[in-house]
C-alpha cells in the first residue's frame, strides 16, 4: 500500500503541523486542531530531532487544551522504534489533560515504508485517559 498524503483531519479536527523553530506562523487555538508533530525521518546534521521538537511544543502550546495529537515521522523511523515517542507522550500525561486521541505514525511512503516502521509497545498510551481520570 502506498500512502500518498498526510492526514488532513483527525478526531473531527483539522490537522495543523506544529511549525519549525524558525517559522513565523501564528498558532491556532490549542483545542481547535489536531496537532501534528513530525520531524524528518532521514535526518541531516542540524535537523531538529523529535524529542526537542516535542519539548518545544509542550512549552509553546496551551497543552491543557490539546484534544488530539498526530505523530508523524521521527528520527530515523526506518531504524528506530517509536519507544521514545511513546515514553515522551506518557511522560507529558499531566500536561495533556484534555487529550482524547493520538495517531502514531502519519508518514508517507517517501518518509518510511509502512513495513519498515518498528513500532514499540503502545499499551501505555491506551491507559493515559485512565491515569488522568485517577489523578482528577
Amino acid at each position: 500500500m502506498t500512502v500518498g498524503h498526510y492526514m488532513r483531519e483527525f478526531h473531527d479536527l483539522p490537522v495543523f503541523d506544529f511549525p519549525a523553530e524558525d517559522a513565523r506562523v501564528e498558532l491556532p487555538d490549542a483545542a481547535a486542531v489536531a496537532w501534528r508533530i513530525s520531524t524528518a525521518t532521514y535526518c541531516d546534521p542540524g535537523d531538529e530531532q523529535w524529542g526537542p521538537l516535542f519539548e518545544r511544543f509542550l512549552k509553546t502550546v496551551d497543552t491543557g487544551r490539546v484534544r488530539a495529537l498526530v505523530v508523524g515521522g521521527w528520527d530515523e523511523a526506518y531504524d528506530t522504534s517509536s519507544a521514545a515517542i511513546v515514553t515522551a507522550l506518557i511522560g507529558a500525561n499531566d500536561r495533556l489533560t484534555a487529550l482524547e486521541a493520538v495517531f502514531l505514525g502519519d508518514m508517507l511512503s517517501e518518509d518510511c515504508e509502512i513495513s519498515w516502521i518498528p513500532q514499540a509497545e503502545i499499551w501505555g498510551l491506551l491507559s493515559l485517559r485512565d491515569s488522568q481520570a485517577l489523578a482528577a
